[in-house]
């Protein structure tokens, strides 16, 4: 996962959803993207079909998959719009 792609599409992209770049990022980086156990995908952000992760208080757990295979588990808690802090998975 290169997270400074991440940064750098948030830096230029301050007025759509910073879910939908996030998980964009990972996409354009061959991943699938689930959040909370869910399956998720950057359109779906940009759309509004997920507004409970958009609107959620707390960490949101992602899991990034190549294929079937978990590649990575973080949990990722936003301080404002387009700011967050990325944490490892506690278990």
């Amino acid at each position: 996962m290169n997270i400074q792609q991440i940064f750098f599409a948030l830096e230029q992209d301050d007025q759509n959803s910073a879910l939908g770049i996030l998980v964009g990022g990972f996409e354009a980086q061959g991943y699938k993207v689930e959040i909370d156990q869910t399956a998720v995908d950057s359109e779906g952000f940009f759309e509004g079909i997920y507004p409970a992760f958009e609107n959620k208080m707390g960490p949101l757990d992602f899991a990034l998959f190549r294929g079937d295979e978990l590649e990575q588990e973080f949990s990722v808690e936003f301080i404002d719009f387009h700011d967050f802090i990325i944490k490892r998975k506690s278990d």
